[in-house]
């Protein structure tokens, strides 16, 4: 190709990757711009840690920071895992965090990230599936500057009903 060929899809089915060429991966691509797809189906090495490394990639649930830094390009990741409990429930977070991204993928990237905050940290079922997969222990309410608690929960009531607001309170 030329000299401003970029990489937009990335199919790695079969290669025999694990976990560690999953993290050597996640840190190539983490600030990643222009990668769109990427496919690991098929590397039986990758076990539900290497896919909570790549759900960490679009969606790092660890802190607000983390999720509006986390990758808001990839708009297709399909990973298969060894246990078949983790793979509907980390590819259907991945899938989410993905749907997101191509839902604003013309627009810019950092409302994307702003779309994972409400969805992800906002609503207390999305936060605690997430949470749990992750291995996050922490209030979110402790990253929240006191002076934007009520934006952040007329945010939340508005995006996610009152019932959330009760559960946020």
């Amino acid at each position: 190709q030329g000299g401003d060929a970029t990489l937009t899809e990335l199919y790695l089915i079969g290669n025999k990757i694990d976990d560690e060429g999953v993290e050597i991966l996640v840190d190539a691509i983490q600030n990643n711009t222009s990668l769109n797809d990427l496919d690991v189906r098929e590397n039986d090495g990758i076990s539900d840690q290497g896919g909570m490394m790549l759900l960490k990639l679009v969606n790092d649930i660890s802190s607000i920071k983390a999720t509006l830094q986390s990758n808001h390009t990839l708009t297709h990741l399909s990973v298969k895992l060894l246990l078949l409990d983790a793979v509907s429930e980390i590819q259907a977070r991945i899938d989410m965090a993905t749907r997101i991204n191509r839902s604003y993928q013309l627009c810019n990237p950092e409302a994307a990230g702003r779309r994972k905050v409400i969805t992800s940290h906002l609503h207390s079922a999305n936060r605690a599936e997430l949470c749990r997969l992750q291995g996050v222990h922490q209030s979110l309410h402790s990253e929240i500057n006191p002076l934007h608690l009520p934006e952040v929960l007329a945010l939340a009531g508005r995006h996610h009903g009152q019932g959330e607001l009760y559960v946020a309170l």
